[in-house]
């Protein structure tokens, strides 16, 4: 306890104590006390309950034994299961590269890597540069992706249509 904290409780210590002594008749005095000491009890319970809960609050809990196994919940909506043994598509730049160049165009090499040897002039070229960053990106997420190789060649459709549809891995 920090010297303020008792300077301050022993100072409403001796103004209850000497309210008591005001006090003349015995029973009443008596009484008094008891009320004053179930007041500390309850200022002091609720004073600890509150540092204690400051301390403990982000503390972890002992982990208990497990409990029984409930009922067996309601059947929800129907989705779509992949039981591929691993994640990701395979040869995702092909399948990446071949839909750019049926949207837009543009030779799968200039796509690919885009330099002004592979492209056939200098606007091509800029267009393939920033084709060619999002089909960087999307191969990334392909090689990580749970989805199907159908569902990801839609989802690439759109990406390459948007960019603004995919900026972030998790939109797949």
């Amino acid at each position: 306890m920090e010297l303020s904290t008792f300077l301050i409780l022993l100072i409403f210590a001796i103004i209850f104590i000497s309210i008591g002594f005001m006090i003349n008749d015995t029973k009443y005095r008596i009484a008094y006390y008891m009320v004053v000491g179930l007041l500390c009890l309850c200022i002091l319970n609720i004073y600890l309950s509150v540092v204690y809960y400051i301390q403990l609050r982000n503390d972890v809990g002992i982990i208990g034994p497990q409990g029984k196994k409930g009922l067996k919940g309601p059947k929800g909506p129907s989705g779509k299961c992949s039981f591929s043994e691993k994640c990701g598509i395979e040869n995702p730049r092909r399948i990446i590269l071949n839909t750019a160049e049926q949207m837009y165009g543009i030779s799968k090499q200039c796509l690919d890597s885009p330099d002004i040897k592979n492209c056939q002039d200098q606007d091509t070229l800029e267009e393939a540069n920033l084709i060619s960053s999002q089909i960087n990106m999307l191969e990334k997420i392909a090689y990580s992706t749970t989805m199907s190789q159908k569902d990801f060649e839609k989802k690439l459709k759109i990406c390459l249509q948007d960019p603004n549809n995919c900026m972030d891995p998790t939109d797949f």
